[in-house]
């Protein structure tokens, strides 16, 4: 009896061993798992801050396009406490994924995009100032080259130079008739973008508002003027001007 106490007590002890290896071989198993994915968290961030900086010109160039071509728009959220921001990057190769409110969030998906080589489309987002929470459903995209970190292609900043170079090549010498003044009467202006966008024609319409000061009056005469862009041959098609009025359609004189 006695002996065979000790047998049971023998495998008891034999059993507890092995459980306690296996304890510790699962230990190191999950330590190194652990250590694995601590090491392959390190390097995605260190590979996003890469990106990051890579792209940081190509960001800029997008969010700062947008503000050009949308500054009645961006004056509003401003003043409602939202920015627009870029917060992601696709390219050719791979896609960077940015986390605004966390960096240490931000990753990169190496998931191919369907963008030209030497090419990126920069995503921009609206975000609130407070907490850097993006507002739900508003996205704009922009193309930009990789190499001039300048927007590509026809853009909301495109037509606009367009609009404007044609206002003074071939309205502004008359625009007197327009306002209804005698040659010279004009001592200054200062142009407002309203509206920039896409038709259904597929041809582009630029709406700017324009002020202008008299001379010996102490008024201040407005005309919106219309200016339509062929989206093909980048020329202007058309212009509507309107007639002169005296209070901003922004509802703030400037």
């Amino acid at each position: 009896m006695e002996r065979r106490s000790l047998y049971v007590h023998a495998a008891a002890a034999i059993v507890l061993l092995v459980l306690l290896i296996v304890s510790v071989v699962e230990y190191y198993d999950i330590t190194s798992l652990d250590r694995q994915l601590g090491v392959y968290q390190k390097q995605q961030q260190e590979l996003s801050r890469v990106f990051a900086v890579e792209h940081a010109l190509d960001m800029d160039a997008a969010q700062r396009a947008w503000i050009a071509a949308n500054q009645q728009e961006y004056i509003s959220l401003k003043n409602a406490g939202i920015t627009v921001r870029a917060d992601s990057v696709v390219t050719g190769s791979y896609a960077l994924i940015l986390d605004l409110r966390d960096p240490s969030g931000t990753r990169v998906d190496s998931t191919p995009g369907d963008v030209s080589p030497g090419a990126a489309v920069v995503y921009l987002g609206q975000y609130y100032d407070e907490n850097m929470t993006r507002v739900p459903g508003w996205e704009a995209s922009y193309t930009v080259n990789t190499t001039t970190h300048a927007v590509s292609g026809l853009t909301p900043l495109l037509i606009q130079n367009i609009a404007y170079e044609y206002y003074t090549s071939s309205l502004a010498p008359d625009i007197y008739l327009s306002l209804g003044v005698s040659a010279g009467s004009i001592t200054g202006s200062t142009a407002r973008s309203i509206d920039c966008s896409r038709l259904d024609t597929g041809d582009w319409m630029d709406v700017t508002e324009h002020k202008y000061s008299l001379k010996n009056v102490d008024i201040r005469e407005y005309l919106l003027i219309k200016t339509y862009v062929n989206a093909t041959t980048q020329g202007v098609t058309g212009v509507d001007i309107s007639k002169p009025y005296y209070d901003s359609v922004t509802g703030s004189n400037y």
